[in-house]
C-alpha cells in the first residue's frame, strides 16, 4: 500500500479545521437546521432567505450552547457538521434557479442503458418532478461541502443514458483503454459538466476514452440500488463493445467522485446483479479492472465489509474535507488492502476540501497540492494498466 500525504503541524491543522467547522456552520441552508423540526407554519410565510438566516442562527447557537459541555467521547464540531450535511440528502429537494435552458454537453454517442424505456428496480413514488438540468438557488451540500462549485447539475433522472468520449482513432496517445466515469452529487442530483464532463476530456488528454454515466437520482431508501443497478449494465455495455470500439475488453476501468466513488467501490465488491438478465449484455463482466476513488464516499455496504478481491485502486482526497472523512477514505484503503489487493494508491493532501474535480475548482480559489492528484493518477495508469516498465 502506498501512502503520501502533506500534513500540516498537527496543532495548527487542528485550528483550522475548527475554523472551517465555524464557517460552514455560518452558511449551513434550511434542510439541515436539525433543531427546527417544530417551526411549523411560522416558517412557512417566510421567505427561503429568512428561514436560510433563522436555521443557520439556531444551529449555529444550538452547537455554542453545548460545546461547554462537550467531552473527549462526544463528536467534534467537523463530526457534527457532517452527520447533518448526511441527514439532509434524504429529504433535499432542487430549487431550480431558472428555467432548463441549457443544453447537455453529450460529446458523442449516447446509449440509453435499457431498452424501451423502463429500466429495473425503479417505481413510481421515486420521482414527483420532471427531469432538471440545470442550476439551484438553495443546494445545502454544495453550500456545506464545496461552496462556489461551478456547473449545473442533474436533477430527477428517470431514464439512465451512457455517454461516449472518445478519442480519435488516429491520435497518437491514444491507448486501447476505456473508463466509466462516474460524477458525484450525494445520491440527489448528477454532477454532469463538473464531475462528468469534464473528467472524461481530462481522461481524453491521456489517451484514454472515456465513458459518463448519468445515472438514476435521487437515491431514495427504497431504491438505494438504482446507481448499482445502472453502473452494472454500464459496465458490461462498455466491455460488451471494447473490440468494436477498439479497446482492450481487459483495461476497463472505473472513476467516480464523491458518491460515484462509494458506488464504484460498491460495485467491484458486488457478488452478483441487482437486477435481471435483460439481453447479451448481461452476460458480461461488471467489475472493473481498476478503480480511481477521488473524494469517495462509503460504499452501499461500508467500508469494513468489503470482502471481494478489489482491483487495483487509486484514492485521493483531502483531511479538511467537511464531508468525506479522511478518517473514512484511510479505513476504506485499508479495508481494500486486505481483500488481498497489493495495488492500493492512497494521496491523502493537507488542504483542498471537497469537489476539487479536476481543480478549474478549488474551495481557496488558488492551486493546491491536492491538485497533483491528476498527475498521481495518471502515473498510476501508466505503470499498472498499461504496465509501463520505469
Amino acid at each position: 500500500t502506498r501512502l503520501k500525504t502533506d500534513l500540516l503541524p498537527t496543532e495548527l491543522h487542528n485550528m483550522t479545521r475548527f475554523a472551517l467547522s465555524i464557517v460552514v456552520a455560518l452558511i449551513v441552508p434550511a434542510a439541515i437546521a436539525t433543531e427546527c423540526l417544530d417551526c411549523g407554519n411560522e416558517a412557512a410565510s417566510d421567505s427561503p432567505e429568512e428561514v436560510l438566516e433563522a436555521s443557520q442562527m439556531q444551529l449555529l447557537q444550538t452547537r455554542v450552547s453545548s460545546k461547554s459541555n462537550t467531552s473527549a467521547d462526544e463528536p467534534s464540531e467537523e463530526e457534527l457538521i457532517r452527520a447533518a450535511v448526511l441527514s439532509a440528502l434524504p429529504w433535499w429537494d432542487i430549487v431550480p434557479s431558472h428555467p432548463a435552458n441549457i443544453s447537455h454537453d453529450y460529446g458523442g454517442h449516447v446509449v440509453r442503458l435499457f431498452p424501451g424505456g423502463s429500466a429495473p428496480g425503479d417505481g413510481p413514488d421515486r420521482l414527483q418532478k420532471a427531469e432538471f438540468f440545470g442550476y439551484q438557488d438553495l443546494d445545502p451540500v454544495r453550500d456545506i461541502c464545496c461552496p462556489g462549485a461551478p456547473g449545473p447539475v442533474l436533477a430527477n433522472v428517470a431514464t439512465p443514458e451512457l455517454v461516449a468520449f472518445m478519442v480519435d482513432k488516429g491520435d497518437a496517445k491514444r491507448t486501447d483503454i476505456g473508463v466509466l466515469v462516474l460524477p458525484g452529487g450525494g445520491g440527489n442530483v448528477v454532477v454532469w459538466n463538473y464531475e462528468g464532463v469534464e473528467i472524461a476530456k481530462w481522461l481524453n488528454t491521456l489517451g484514454i476514452n472515456a465513458f459518463v454515466l448519468k445515472y438514476r437520482v435521487p437515491v431514495l431508501e427504497q431504491y438505494q440500488k438504482l446507481p448499482l443497478i445502472d453502473v452494472q449494465r454500464a459496465l458490461s455495455i462498455v466491455r460488451q463493445n471494447a473490440t468494436a470500439m477498439g479497446l482492450n475488453a481487459s483495461r476497463i476501468g472505473a472513476l467516480g467522485l464523491s458518491f460515484g466513488g462509494g458506488t464504484i467501490v460498491g460495485l467491484s465488491d458486488s457478488d452478483e446483479r441487482f437486477y435481471p438478465a435483460i439481453d447479451d449484455a448481461d452476460t458480461v463482466e461488471f467489475r472493473p479492472d481498476f478503480q480511481l476513488l477521488i473524494y469517495p464516499s462509503g460504499p452501499p455496504n461500508g467500508s469494513e465489509g468489503l470482502h471481494r478481491l478489489q482491483p487495483p485502486t487509486f484514492i485521493a482526497s483531502a483531511r479538511d474535507d467537511l464531508c468525506v472523512s479522511d478518517k473514512d477514505v484511510e479505513t476504506m484503503a485499508a479495508a481494500t488492502s486486505r481483500t488481498g489487493q497489493d495495488v492500493v494508491d492512497l494521496h491523502l493532501y493537507s488542504k483542498g476540501q471537497h469537489g476539487f474535480g479536476n481543480c478549474k475548482y478549488t474551495a481557496s480559489g488558488h492551486f493546491e497540492l491536492v491538485c497533483n492528484w491528476l498527475e498521481e493518477a495518471a502515473m498510476f495508469i501508466r505503470r499498472y494498466v498499461l504496465e509501463e516498465v520505469w
